[in-house]
């Protein structure tokens, strides 16, 4: 039997093998150029995954996974909320800009149904997240009580994906810096907070 150590770095291989497929690609991949960029079987390809849905499904779901993990990461609940808020929103801006998979997903992958599927129950998540988020600034006083969290959330969170989607498209792309300021204000105005 197979330690489980080889067989996660085997499919590490297979997985890191796909999204070079993807990046240097049109997003579109079948297992045959998988499997012969990583050196394994088609079979065993198939093996791990199931299908290529299933590995596309892998590549997506880790890619959101990183991300979470970036703007899901504790920032001390002391902080302003617009200042710690604003910092999230930097680091988000910051991750989508360097992370290799990020342009092929949201842009040469966004449209396939593996993408669509994962892409719309992240996104009802984030604006679960962003609710509770600005329900808690509420609490606390940095947001005025006439803001509806959920009105907000979902406003806030659909502006900051296609703002920032539309400057990684972008030839040359903003300095990140200037895209978080620029995002930031359209946050500030819809949630009636100073900028």
């Amino acid at each position: 039997m197979e330690k489980p150590d080889r067989k996660v770095m085997r499919a590490a291989k297979i997985l890191a093998a796909a999204e070079t497929i993807l990046r240097e690609g049109e997003g579109d991949l079948e297992m045959s150029q998988v499997a012969e960029k990583a050196g394994v079987s088609v079979g065993l390809a198939y093996h791990y995954f199931g299908s290529k849905s299933g590995m596309l499904g892998a590549i997506i779901d880790a890619f959101y996974d990183r991300y979470n993990a970036v703007v899901n990461r504790y920032i001390d609940p002391d902080i302003n909320w617009g200042v710690r808020e604003k910092d999230r929103l930097m680091a988000a801006v910051e991750f989508l800009y360097n992370d290799p998979m990020a342009p092929v997903i949201l842009g040469k992958m966004a449209h396939t149904n593996q993408v669509a599927a994962v892409e719309t129950a992240r996104h009802e998540e984030m604006i679960e997240m962003a609710t509770r988020n600005i329900g808690s600034g509420i609490k606390r006083g940095d947001i005025g009580q006439h803001i509806d969290p959920a009105i907000a959330g979902a406003a806030i969170t659909g502006a900051m994906r296609s703002g920032i989607i539309h400057a990684m498209g972008m030839k040359p792309r903003p300095d990140p810096a200037i895209l978080t300021h620029q995002i930031w204000g359209l946050i500030a105005g819809a949630l009636d907070i100073e900028r």
